[in-house]
């Protein structure tokens, strides 16, 4: 075998850096069948024996393999290397430390004594290690996830044998699981994937009539930062065991899969139901995005009587759909289109499953078109200069459909359209003036059934809309605005339509004050001409107050109202305290909540119900050195009794950390959680919680805009 250097120059070299070690760091680098790079604070190289001895900050690199050491002993024809003094042998996916080791670089195999390594989250320690290619061996081992030192681990397992394949996953046999310092479970083997696999444990119970008592066991899964999700294992005690699995895999940097199932054999009735959800997010460009969706509910009530059992509520519901869009947007214009179907139960149809059983259920397993769109397109045109930069500006949009729906039974194609003109004034550098006329135009070719006159019938339909705002800045301290909008229809008008066609003719106003970053108060309302009404006062809309004061960091209070003029009356009132410590140690909030249900978001009505006066507390704080204890009460002032209340333990177990919540409330009674988390330790990052996944879902899906954006 021979080195890249002359004998002559490599003795040289040797002798120059043995004599002066402080100029330089060696180096040197030896052609085996793969290089061999060496670097040390001295490099002496014995021809006679074909030794290379180093000292001093010694690193040796084959391929993937690094060894580190305070000086090695390498064997250039055997390719032997016996290396002292903080050891460290590092490969892609694991790490050994020792005080000694034996390792051959041909082979790719060596043995170690009192050993210490690392394949992320696992810390293993042993008596003896055997590396192997593409496994290591630990005898006597203790392995675990918390980095505390020796006896101060929250947990550990005690194991005859731990085998580490390829940094992919580790096999234990004669497992005795202790926490703290107690024996508590023995498993006769151990499998665990150590890549950044995230396994958090949450359990939860409840009753409802329709399932009788559950459990919910969920345990969310990371495999890589672009491919997660979790498992769902439920019981029921009256319908039995549930399945489901969700996951999210992005394909690339442009393409997001998200894949959803869940169903259950019921027990009792002998029926299989389920849900499922496909949908995947794609872009060709920032300019050219869209979205595929199947969402299949299998019948029509599982989502009502499996609702406890589905973590994400908004993933399907009771209604098919099958959707298909695509946005191309550029900075003058942007083109959409659509493609929908809608299916809905059929309620004429239904299926009665064992009507004299202890909980018969009505299902719906037929269902029957409800609305299709083929297709739907619109394109917006983004407001262009029309004569000089400063001057009047145009704006474009068109959408149109051919679309079906139950109610008509049939096709009908739509046709809608509006031209803008628009001008901005600046007066003084505080006063700002916006103008907006637009001619809209909608256009069907067959009338709704049952439809004659009015925009639901075929034709031609015009109208006019008008649009003004008046922004202005008085002062360092205090801002208002004025809107006005005018809107007309000319022709094909409802007999219920205002006289004149005039369906929008109303004022609204707001003003600010805010007094530095402590003190800030909102004030606003609206004035209807168009209010066919005796006295003014009743043409104002709700006079909406809001007032936030921040105190300090540690105390704000806001205050929130509507109050109908017309009437006199309040409609709604919201006041939250917020007190807590510097450093985050403890926590008080306090809230008013006062509504009048006689009021509506369109004015005041009169059914005689009783007003609601409801008082919300939350207390948190911690103690000892990782509890934190929270309690959330809701009380109904109006009928002197509670409404919800949430008991919540938080433990900080360093590695781990456990959560214990019980909660009350109207709807879905007493309710109790455990949570149980592997999470990330510092400078090892293990796990994704669940607002980082949700994160990174919407840092993939920035961009997707129009029709696609829309189910992000």
């Amino acid at each position: 075998m021979k080195n890249s250097f002359s004998p002559t120059r490599l003795t040289l070299l040797a002798l120059a850096l043995v004599f002066f070690p402080s100029l330089v760091q060696a180096e040197l680098s030896l052609s085996l069948n793969s290089q061999v790079h060496i670097q040390a604070d001295t490099i002496q190289f014995l021809r006679d024996q074909n030794l290379v001895i180093c000292k001093g900050n010694v690193s040796i690199q084959q391929d993937q393999v690094h060894l580190y050491a305070d000086s090695i002993r390498y064997d250039n024809v055997a390719q032997d290397v016996y290396a002292e003094g903080h050891v460290v042998w590092q490969d892609e996916s694991q790490e050994v430390e020792c005080q000694s080791l034996n390792y051959n670089l041909k082979t790719g195999t060596g043995k170690a004594y009192n050993i210490k390594t690392t394949a992320p989250p696992w810390i293993s320690t042993g008596s003896e290690i055997d590396i192997l290619p593409h496994k290591i061996v630990i005898k006597d081992a203790i392995t675990t996830t918390c980095d505390y030192p020796d006896g101060y681990q929250h947990y550990y397992m005690k194991c005859d044998k731990i085998t580490i394949y390829s940094g992919d996953y580790l096999v234990a046999e004669n497992v005795v699981f202790f926490i703290g310092k107690v024996p508590v479970f023995y498993f006769p083997f151990f499998v665990r994937t150590i890549h950044d696999v995230q396994t958090p444990l949450s359990v939860e119970t409840g009753s409802t009539d329709y399932l009788g008592d559950y459990i919910l066991l969920t345990n969310s899964y990371l495999l890589n930062p672009k491919s997660y999700g979790a498992l769902y294992t439920d019981y029921f005690f009256k319908k039995g065991f549930g399945l489901g699995i969700r996951h999210e895999l992005a394909l690339n940097d442009y393409q997001v899969l998200s894949l959803y199932f869940y169903g259950i054999k019921e027990k009792d009735d002998g029926l299989f139901r389920w849900e499922g959800r496909a949908r995947m997010l794609w872009a060709l460009s920032s300019n050219f995005q869209g979205r595929v969706e199947a969402d299949v509910p299998g019948d029509g009530n599982f989502s009502n009587d499996y609702a406890v059992a589905r973590r994400d509520p908004s993933l399907v519901s009771t209604v098919r759909e099958y959707d298909f869009s695509t946005t191309y947007t550029n900075q003058a214009y942007t083109l959409g289109l659509l493609l929908r179907r809608q299916e809905i139960a059929n309620v004429n149809n239904p299926d009665i499953i064992n009507p004299n059983s202890s909980s018969p259920v009505t299902f719906y397993d037929n269902f029957i078109r409800s609305l299709q769109n083929l297709p739907q397109i619109n394109f917006s045109l983004f407001p262009q200069t029309l004569l000089f930069k400063s001057g009047p500006k145009y704006d474009l949009s068109l959408n149109g459909d051919h679309t079906y729906t139950q109610a008509n039974g049939f096709y009908v194609s739509h046709l809608t359209g509006d031209v803008g003109l628009s001008q901005t004034l600046s007066l003084l550098q505080t006063q700002s003036l916006f103008g907006r006329v637009e001619w809209d135009e909608a256009w069907q070719d067959v009338a709704d059934q049952g439809v004659t006159v009015g925009p639901g019938s075929a034709g031609e339909t015009h109208s006019v809309d008008i649009q003004s705002t008046w922004m202005s800045r008085w002062s360092e301290y205090l801002n208002t605005n004025f809107t006005y909008n005018y809107t007309q229809k000319l022709n094909n008008l409802y007999p219920t339509d205002p006289p004149h066609g005039v369906t929008a003719n109303f004022l609204s106003g707001t003003m600010e004050c805010d007094i530095g970053s402590s003190l800030r108060e909102n004030t606003s309302s609206s004035f209807d001409f168009q209010e066919q009404v005796g006295k003014d006062a009743y043409r104002f809309g709700y006079l909406h107050q809001e007032f936030y004061w921040t105190a300090s960091p540690q105390f704000n209070y806001t205050l929130i109202g509507d109050y109908s003029m017309g009437t006199n009356g309040l409609k709604d009132l919201n006041s939250i305290l917020n007190l807590q410590s510097p450093k985050d140690l403890w926590l008080f909030r306090t809230s008013i909540n006062y509504v009048n249900p006689n009021f509506t978001n369109q004015g005041p009505v009169t059914y005689g119900e009783q007003s609601t006066f409801e008082l919300a507390g939350e207390l948190d704080f911690a103690f000892f050195t990782n509890y934190r204890l929270s309690f959330i009460e809701s009380y109904d002032l109006s009928n002197s009794q509670f409404e919800t209340r949430s008991i919540n333990l938080y433990r900080d177990l360093h590695d781990w950390e456990a959560e214990i919540q019980y909660t009350e409330d109207p709807v879905q009674g007493k309710q109790f959680f455990f949570t149980l988390n592997l999470k990330a330790f510092p400078g090892r990052p293990l796990t994704v919680s669940q607002n980082e996944l949700q994160s990174m879902s919407s840092l993939r899906n920035q961009g997707l805009t129009g029709a696609a954006s829309q189910f992000q």
